[in-house]
């Protein structure tokens, strides 16, 4: 057998019916909505009233990765969201008092608690 005999072999094929197209487009539109529900965003769905934390103000994560995170005793981690004002007059690692609403967004992909500083006492 050689190349001029390719052109002679031929494969069975069958007709695709026009009944099984509709499927295959809600098929097709279904994996496509589960694959973009997984790009939601959940960033801040979860709210509360303000409330009081007391704990170390430190600088964690690389720039430009970084932020400023309160570490409570019962190690509990809130990423703090400062006016420029408070982010100027903070020296960090503090211990402080920190009142503030907090919601869900996340850091580095990930999800973690953010709070909205509206009252930043420092600690003697």
């Amino acid at each position: 057998m050689g190349f001029s005999d390719i052109s002679s072999i031929t494969c069975p094929s069958e007709r695709v019916s026009q009944e099984s197209k509709p499927w295959v487009l809600h098929a097709v539109l279904l994996i496509l909505l589960v694959g973009l529900s997984g790009c939601v965003t959940h960033e801040g769905t979860l709210h509360s009233e303000p409330i009081t934390v007391l704990g170390e103000i430190t600088v964690r994560g690389n720039v430009p990765f970084h932020e400023v995170v309160l570490i409570t005793d019962d190690n509990n981690w809130y990423i703090l969201d400062l006016s420029e004002e408070q982010r100027s007059d903070l020296m960090t690692p503090a211990r402080a008092r920190v009142t503030g609403p907090i919601r869900l967004g996340e850091w580095n992909g990930r999800p973690f608690t953010r709070m909205t500083v509206h009252e930043l006492v420092l600690e003697q």
